[in-house]
């Protein structure tokens, strides 16, 4: 990713009220590709976008930008002379102005032929050329959005920040115009970064995904390892349905209530925390011998679109554990309500923790 071009934030670091905000940042934005910054609610993902936009200061660190210093506690480029783009969860289209003149607004050619022409090819490519000459307050909140997104592209921008551009939209709206966007930025070759809240958009959307908690970036990968190579717990979390255990190694083996399991990653009394994915429980309506089982009861079952949400009680020994998995396809109960689970281990991460 090593590049002249890229946007790189060196150990940026943000207070506002004697509170730390953002903590030792350190970020590489590739040229033409889509970075997504995901996290919860207060870990700084905004504060983040806002100080790469200029929005905001720092106290300590820089951003640069081509190899050149765009910002630094002691220096700061204007946003306006950044060539920087934003799209905000609230579209902020001018109500008083339609469609094509709020997308055309940021060019600055003089030729009005050339101004329609580039307007309408981009309103082409987000689907809405016929609405050129409708305003703002008769469009959907999708449309609001992508006619945002247009007015941003259109000068053509070094970097298109977006924070939560899909929060506002109905689930099936959500996924047709996230949908729409990514195309567009990929016909585009348009260096993103797009803040969110919601692991299957940063997957969804992301050539590579930052996670962020409590200020700091903790994992900076592509989504293929984000997912299958989480660093710690959190993130193994963070990333789909999961049910966790906690254990200490014994000769390098953990004893759960799942069954046991060996690792070499760690010392003899560490203590453990084992995270299984829901892929990693394989539900049986009926025993197998050739299998190493673990019983259960079924409590609920939940029919989730093309997938099964399942309320079990698990039984090993003398130990019991309630826990929720999602299956694929549709799952019948037994006649007496007892599963048998078996754990394919390719889906289950161990890390240490500290008591």
């Amino acid at each position: 990713m090593a590049s002249k071009q890229n946007i790189i934030i060196q150990n940026l670091s943000q207070k506002k009220d004697k509170k730390k905000i953002l903590k030792k940042i350190s970020l590489t934005i590739p040229l033409k590709k889509v970075v997504c910054i995901v996290g919860p609610s207060g870990c700084g993902k905004t504060s983040l976008l806002r100080c790469i936009a200029g929005l905001d200061k720092f106290q300590i660190g820089k951003i640069l930008y081509c190899g050149k210093l765009f910002a630094s506690p002691f220096y700061n480029v204007p946003t306006e002379k950044r060539n920087f783009g934003l799209v905000f969860q609230d579209s902020t289209l001018f109500p008083h102005l339609n469609v094509f003149q709020n997308v055309s607004f940021g060019l600055k050619s003089k030729n009005f032929k050339t101004i329609q022409k580039q307007t309408f090819n981009i309103l082409s490519k987000i689907g809405l050329p016929h609405y050129a000459n409708v305003f703002p307050d008769k469009l959907s909140g999708g449309q609001k959005q992508l006619v945002s997104l247009a007015r941003s592209l259109i000068p053509k921008p070094n970097l298109l920040m977006m924070d939560e551009p899909f929060a506002n939209l109905d689930e099936r709206l959500k996924d047709k115009i996230r949908d729409a966007t990514l195309h567009l930025l990929q016909k585009t070759s348009t260096t993103a970064l797009i803040v969110t809240h919601d692991p299957e958009e940063a997957m969804f959307m992301g050539d590579y995904i930052a996670v962020m908690s409590e200020g700091k970036i903790l994992q900076f990968d592509t989504p293929y390892n984000i997912y299958n190579k989480p660093i710690n717990s959190f993130i193994a979390r963070f990333f789909g349905d999961t049910v966790s255990v906690r254990g200490q190694i014994k000769n390098g083996i953990i004893k759960t209530i799942f069954g046991s399991f060996k690792t070499t990653k760690y010392k003899n009394n560490s203590d453990v925390e084992l995270v299984f994915r829901s892929e990693s429980f394989n539900v049986q309506k009926s025993k197998h011998i050739k299998f190493n089982q673990v019983k259960a009861k079924i409590i609920a079952i939940r029919p989730i679109g093309y997938n099964t949400m399942l309320h079990l009680d698990v039984r090993n020994k003398n130990i019991s554990k309630h826990i929720h998995i999602r299956i694929s396809g549709k799952f019948l109960p037994p006649k007496n309500k007892i599963c048998y689970i078996n754990i394919d281990k390719n889906y289950v991460f161990i890390f240490t923790y500290k008591k």
